[in-house]
C-alpha cells in the first residue's frame, strides 16, 4: 500500500509539469503575436498620418496659389505689365501674400521656382537666386506627380518603436 500512494503523486506532478509547459508556451505565442500586431499598428498609423499630412498639404497649397494668383499675379501683372520678383517692390509685395496666407499655420519653408529651376521665392534669403536647387521635388512637379517625405528624428531604437 505504501508503494501506491508514493506512485500517485508522481503522476499528478507530472500532470502539471504539462499544463505548466503548456500554459507557459500559450503565454509565450501570445506575447509574441502581441508585439507583432503593435508593430503592424504603429505601421498603419504613420502610413495613415502620413496620407492625412499629404492631403493637408495639398489643400494648404491650392489655397496658397488661388491666394498668389488672386492677390499678386493679376494686380501686378496689371500694374507693371510682366511678373519680375528681382524688383523690390514686386517681391516685397509677393512676401507679404504668401506670408498673410501662411501666418496661422505651421509652415517651416515655402521655395517657389521658375520653369528653369531656379529659386525665385523663398522664406530664406540666401536661397533665391539659386539653380537646380529643387531637386527630385522639381522634377516630380514638373512632371504633374506630387512629392512629400515624412522627417523622423531621434534614435533607431526610437524610430523603431515609433516614438518621435
Amino acid at each position: 500500500m505504501v508503494t501506491t500512494s508514493q506512485s500517485f503523486p508522481e503522476k499528478k506532478d507530472k500532470h502539471f509539469r504539462l499544463f505548466k509547459y503548456i500554459v507557459f508556451t500559450s503565454l509565450m505565442l501570445i506575447f509574441a503575436g502581441s508585439i507583432v500586431f503593435s508593430f503592424l499598428n504603429t505601421r498603419w498609423a504613420r502610413t495613415m498620418q502620413l496620407k492625412k499630412n499629404e492631403d493637408y498639404a495639398l489643400l494648404l497649397i491650392a489655397n496658397l496659389n488661388h491666394q498668389v494668383y488672386v492677390q499678386f499675379i493679376i494686380p501686378v501683372a496689371l500694374k507693371f505689365g510682366k511678373i519680375q520678383l528681382s524688383n523690390k517692390e514686386q517681391f516685397n509685395h509677393m512676401d507679404k501674400v504668401v506670408r498673410s496666407t501662411l501666418h496661422s499655420f505651421k509652415v517651416d519653408m515655402v521655395n517657389i521656382y521658375d520653369l528653369k529651376n531656379t529659386t525665385v521665392y523663398s522664406f530664406e534669403e540666401k536661397l533665391i537666386g539659386r539653380k537646380n536647387f529643387g531637386g527630385s521635388g522639381y522634377q516630380n512637379a514638373v512632371a504633374g506627380r506630387t512629392t512629400s517625405k515624412q522627417v523622423q528624428r531621434g534614435n533607431w531604437l526610437e524610430i523603431i518603436l515609433g516614438i518621435p
